[in-house]
């Protein structure tokens, strides 16, 4: 990622040219993410549990012995009574009057937690109402019969029956929305991130020293300077110029990027700068190179290389059409 001259990365210039999409960008990610997370949950539904199933649930009456000493009471719970379903004595049973495997019987019946150790509920869930319904009932009797001859046991009675119903899968879609939402949000901060890993464009002096070891002599803005900051920044500018110009014979303007050819451009810039005319030069001098605000590396690299082959050596360098806002949240200590 770019970085700042000093080697970090620089967080408040990545804030100040990436607000002004920032939000649209996170919001627009963030419904993104909540809409497609939507289609997945509804895909999860509709496809993946696209077949009905069908569920029936009955609720048995548990009498114990009253002679038992009270241990087979603590023994018996949801648990242990999901592996008892699971046996020979119970799914093997059931499956042998269906003409269902004892795997198929134990896969369809479960037993929710119970809040009554004397209760019991049992729900039988296939793809077929009737096949449901016929299981519940073997089920029932394999359970009769187990509380008949079990010891600790007087009976295991069928206490309430319900209708078979059809089983409906819950959306979460509050649930997706919201991750989706989130994760598109954090998608969207890495692609902002990502462009600006890849933005090389020149915003400050420091961007102009890490491309190449020459001197920013100020920044013009590109309106009248308002603000204590761009008001000081110009006249910094127009000091360093005038050194600049008595510490040679003259100042021979060089333009990067979009400047380089336009000379409407070049003929503002040079009144803005207020440079005597007299310090002008077409030829020799002391090369100046003016850098338009957001000059990409490449261009600015190409304006160097032709100041080098036209002269010598660039002397300074100049940021023109800074914008102001930019530069006076910039220069804040405390961003």
């Amino acid at each position: 990622m770019k970085r700042s001259f000093s080697g970090y990365f620089d967080m408040k210039r990545f804030l100040l040219l990436c607000w002004k999409n920032l939000f649209v960008t996170l919001v627009i990610f963030a419904v993104a993410g909540a809409v497609l997370f939507l289609i997945a949950d509804m895909i999860r539904i509709n496809v993946f549990h696209g077949e009905k199933i069908y569920r029936s649930e009955a609720m048995y009456y548990i009498t114990f012995d009253a002679d038992s000493d009270g241990t087979i009471v603590h023994y018996y719970n949801d648990y242990t009574w999901n592996d008892v379903l699971d046996t020979d004595r119970i799914a093997g049973v059931a499956a042998q009057k269906l003409g269902l495997s004892k795997e198929e019987v134990a896969a369809a019946t479960s037993i929710p937690t119970m809040s009554d150790i004397k209760m019991i509920k049992v729900y039988v869930d296939m793809r077929d109402a009737d096949k449901a319904d016929r299981c519940q009932d073997a089920i029932g009797e394999a359970l009769a019969d187990f509380g008949g001859s079990t010891e600790g046991f007087t009976s295991i009675e069928a206490w309430n029956r319900e209708a078979v119903t059809a089983l409906k899968v819950r959306g979460y879609y509050g649930r997706f929305a919201a991750a989706g939402a989130v994760v598109g949000i954090i998608f969207g901060v890495l692609l902002m991130m990502l462009r600006y890993s890849l933005d090389d464009s020149v915003r400050i002096p420091s961007d102009i020293r890490a491309y190449m070891d020459v001197p920013v002599a100020g920044v013009l803005f590109e309106g009248e300077a308002k603000g204590k900051e761009c008001v000081k920044a110009e006249k910094e500018l127009a000091d360093n110029l005038k050194v600049l110009g008595e510490q040679s014979d003259g100042i021979r303007l060089f333009f990067a990027g979009t400047y380089a050819d336009d000379k409407t451009l070049q003929e503002s810039i040079k009144n803005r700068l207020n440079i005597p005319e007299c310090k002008i030069m077409a030829e020799g001098g002391t090369a100046l190179l003016i850098v338009p605000w957001g000059c990409s590396r490449m261009d600015l690299e190409n304006a160097a290389n032709g100041i080098k082959i036209k002269t010598a050596e660039c002397r300074a360098t100049v940021i023109v059409d800074v914008e102001q806002n930019f530069y006076t949240l910039y220069s804040k200590a405390y961003l």
